[in-house]
């Protein structure tokens, strides 16, 4: 009798194996096939698809240790840099039809002890809240008719005086050197003297991030026209061009910025840069803005300069290696006949196999003013973006 119930058990799992057998192979089959496809996408981001729209998540962290001197005293920060801030973001994309397709984009930066609001005389980080909202928008795009903006994001003329081929902008935006050390104090006979470093520079690059309506036209010929308007009647045009000319690249970008509506002294400004790299690697940035200030006064006008130059090679199977050196001045930015200038050089190392950058900078701040003679403030600054 036991021998029957025995036989009758074993048949019995045999069936049931031949059974869910297919249903065992099927699961396999699809973990296989999921499992080569995040193989397939290189880890670097997480997806979700529906019928209509696509997800896809992404972004990264920044951070880097400073050692600033103020002239009177010196000390590290430890930051996540607001070159490049630490941040994530949701980008949703769908197809409208051939000519027309939908984007969704938001992104949050992370504002843990940024670098531009650390002080030597802190006691402790220096932190806004914990999240930024630096995009919440929608995107339209046809081939033929050129790309709708709508939300919070880049107005018409954000990054304009930023036109760069160095491939060194996560230490090295154009007139931009305050994102490391910007709060610093200048000093003078060991006392706090003109203000933070923040207060005397600026490279005037249009309305930056807002709530706004944005168009851009199709590119003709390299050129694209961008025109925007955000809230409280701020606008802005740009005209932006990038072009390879014999093995020669040229990025460049001019706008006017109009913020006569939110500002007490009616400010408009000219801005732009123009960026080229040769085949060789070796770029030359130059950018420059005049701003108007209507109501006038003792600074009425102010102005910006700056020159960079830059060299990439691939000096190792790491990634390439991107070297700067810049100049920025500033005139009569804070109070008619101040001067201030920074002078910088630093290096980037692409490390291709992480999808990660290494990077080191030195940056002297100057201030020639009346009255006072400020002591220079440094800044040396060293550390890592991993992306994912």
């Amino acid at each position: 009798m036991q021998s029957k119930f025995k036989l009758l058990g074993t048949t019995a799992l045999a069936a049931a194996a031949l059974v869910m057998a297919p249903t065992m192979a099927s699961a396999d089959q699809a973990l296989e096939k999921r499992i080569k496809a995040l193989e397939k996408a290189g880890g670097m981001s997480v997806t979700r698809t529906k019928k209509t729209m696509k997800l896809v998540v992404s972004g990264h962290v920044n951070r880097a240790v400073v050692l600033a001197d103020n002239g009177t005293t010196s000390g590290f920060h430890h930051v996540t840099t607001s070159f490049s801030q630490t941040r994530v973001r949701w980008i949703g994309t769908g197809k409208i039809n051939d000519d027309v397709s939908a984007m969704t984009y938001i992104e949050m930066g992370n504002n843990n002890s940024n670098s531009n609001v650390q002080d030597l005389g802190d006691n402790g980080d220096q932190d806004g809240n914990a999240l930024s909202d630096r995009f919440a928008e929608i995107r339209i795009t046809s081939k033929s008719m050129g790309k709708l903006y709508m939300g919070q994001g880049s107005s018409a003329t954000d990054g304009v005086s930023e036109a760069d081929l160095s491939g060194t902008g996560i230490i090295s935006l154009n007139g931009l050197g305050t994102l490391i050390s910007g709060d610093e104090t200048f000093q003078s006979n060991g006392a706090a003297s003109n203000g933070n470093v923040d207060t005397h520079f600026t490279n005037f690059d249009g309305n930056s991030r807002q709530d706004r309506i944005r168009y851009d036209t199709p590119k003709f010929g390299g050129m694209q026209v961008s025109i925007g308007h955000s809230n409280n009647d701020e606008w802005g045009v740009a005209l932006r061009y990038g072009a390879s000319i014999g093995g020669m690249k040229v990025k460049a970008a001019l706008g006017h910025t109009d913020q006569s509506h939110t500002s007490a002294d009616g400010i408009t400004f000219n801005h732009g840069a123009v960026s080229v790299l040769f085949p060789q690697g070796i770029s030359l940035t130059v950018g420059a803005a005049d701003q108007d200030n209507e109501a006038g006064g003792a600074n009425d006008s102010e102005e910006w300069r700056y020159a960079k130059i830059g060299y990439k090679f691939k000096g190792s199977n790491v990634g390439q290696t991107r070297l700067f050196a810049d100049i920025s001045q500033n005139k009569d930015r804070a109070a008619a006949g101040n001067d201030a200038e920074y002078i910088s050089f630093g290096i980037v190392q692409i490390v291709e196999p992480l999808g990660a950058e290494l990077y080191g900078v030195y940056r002297q701040f100057s201030l020639d003013t009346t009255g006072t003679d400020p002591d220079d403030v440094t800044s040396l600054a060293a550390g890592m973006r991993f992306k994912f």
